[in-house]
């Protein structure tokens, strides 16, 4: 790996890395001062377990799920307000944004307590909590909302208050992305990506800006907003494209993703039709500069020939001397790595 490729990757690391472990997690999933935040046990549970993940001292994901979704009637209080999931999800959360680090292994660990059969609930508890709510526990249905209403509410703030947490849960939803790489069908993680890529790179900012939407930001022109959201998008990609750049660009083989469909006997499913991505476009007009690269209803498509396509713009942001250099740095870096991968075979 090339020296210039090496600096940014780590200046990114650093970035991400922001929060290293502090010596006291009790704050960790703390929703409000009325409520709850997570216990001594079950934020040590959490801790021990992310800190020794993929060490020679690594602990079981199973047995980590039990303790942190444990109902043991000494830490359990009797009236009916107690909610464990919503706890455990905002503790997962909470230590995820901040800590990057130990994204995977809170991945890992939330699989395990999916997998878990039923929670340890006595006769007692399964009357008091009723079934519906022990299940939702189980399934961390709060988690992946609480996942998904930040990463919306990152996303919208993005150009202003929010642009740390939002290039920590692009992270995030690329180290899933890789935890669990899509079959045939695209998932979320997988379209949030290549919408993040069609965002930064097929709009024109310098002749049509953007409207500022953020009240967090001070705007002196609309060409100043247009080299701040050029500066923010292109730093939003660089997560997806170093965790999992190699998964995007075997997405991007049509004609692979048309004989898996085929194979499946799916050839109509609705993520095999340029009316899906075009929902996960931001350029749907006439300004956007892929459908002025390639005439005709195939630029909907992911293609390699749109891959090729976004490498040539990163390579004009690269020559914008108005940009960050940080933004001019991360888009040749990201051309080297894009190059990598398809050296790769991905």
């Amino acid at each position: 790996m090339s020296t210039t490729l090496c600096i940014p990757q780590t200046a990114l690391a650093m970035e991400l890395d922001f929060l290293s472990d502090p010596e006291d997690w009790s704050d960790f999933g703390q929703m409000n001062v009325d409520e709850d935040t997570s216990t001594p046990d079950e934020a040590s549970a959490l801790r021990e377990f992310v800190q020794a993940y993929n060490t020679p001292s690594a602990l079981a994901a199973e047995e980590t799920a039990r303790k942190l979704m444990s109902l043991n009637e000494d830490r359990v209080p009797c009236d009916g307000d107690f909610d464990k999931g919503y706890r455990i999800a905002w503790l997962l959360y909470d230590v995820g944004i901040n800590m990057v680090q130990h994204q995977v292994a809170i991945l890992v660990v939330a699989d395990a307590v999916m997998a878990l059969p039923r929670l340890d609930a006595t006769p007692e508890q399964e009357v008091r909590f009723g079934e519906e709510k022990l299940e939702r526990w189980r399934t961390l249905e709060d988690f992946w909302d609480i996942w998904s209403e930040r990463w919306d509410r990152y996303n919208e703030f993005r150009y202003g208050n929010g642009f740390r947490g939002y290039v920590c849960a692009n992270a995030w939803l690329a180290r899933h992305l890789v935890l669990h790489p899509p079959n045939i069908y695209y998932t979320t993680e997988l379209s949030v990506a290549f919408s993040r890529m069609m965002l930064a790179l097929e709009k024109d900012p310098w002749n049509y800006p953007g409207v500022p939407e953020d009240g967090d930001v001070t705007i002196r022109s609309r060409k100043d907003y247009a080299i701040t959201t050029l500066n923010t998008d292109v730093h939003g990609l660089v997560p997806f494209l170093v965790i999992a750049g190699d998964i995007m660009y075997r997405y991007t083989d049509r004609e692979m993703m048309a004989r898996r469909f085929a194979e499946a006997h799916q050839e109509n499913h609705e993520h095999n039709t340029r009316e899906y991505w075009q929902r996960f476009s931001s350029n749907r007009s006439e300004r956007s500069l892929w459908k002025a690269e390639k005439k005709g209803d195939q630029h909907k498509w992911l293609t390699r020939e749109r891959w090729a396509f976004w490498k040539k713009r990163l390579v004009w942001i690269s020559e914008q001397t108005e940009l960050l250099q940080r933004t001019r740095d991360e888009a040749i870096m990201l051309v080297q790595l894009m190059t990598e991968i398809e050296g790769r075979g991905a």
